[in-house]
């Protein structure tokens, strides 16, 4: 099985680092977060080798923040060095900001 998912992988690979920056990078983040987390979440940019997500709130912050080195060697071997750095931003703290 792991054959196959290893062809599996560089042919995602191969299509990520065609397609658009910003296509690839949202593209990334809903394979390497899984779907319930991708559902849950939106990808806000890439700037400087800094991924933005908005997260629902303060807990999932804390929570997907455990998960950042899986994410960021994932993403690594998706999309190359695009993403060296993840910053979640929370809707209450957008919230906050517009007050």
């Amino acid at each position: 099985m792991e054959p196959a998912r290893l062809g599996f992988h560089k042919i995602v690979a191969d299509i990520l680092r065609r397609a658009p920056s910003e296509d690839a990078v949202r593209i990334g983040w809903q394979l390497v977060s899984g779907s319930r987390v991708s559902q849950r979440t939106t990808v806000l940019g890439l700037s400087e080798g800094v991924l933005r997500v908005r997260v629902p709130d303060a807990s999932w912050r804390i929570q997907l923040a455990e998960f950042v080195p899986q994410y960021l060697a994932a993403l690594d071997s998706m999309l190359g060095a695009k993403v060296q750095r993840i910053e979640f931003v929370s809707e209450e703290k957008k919230a906050a900001h517009r007050a």
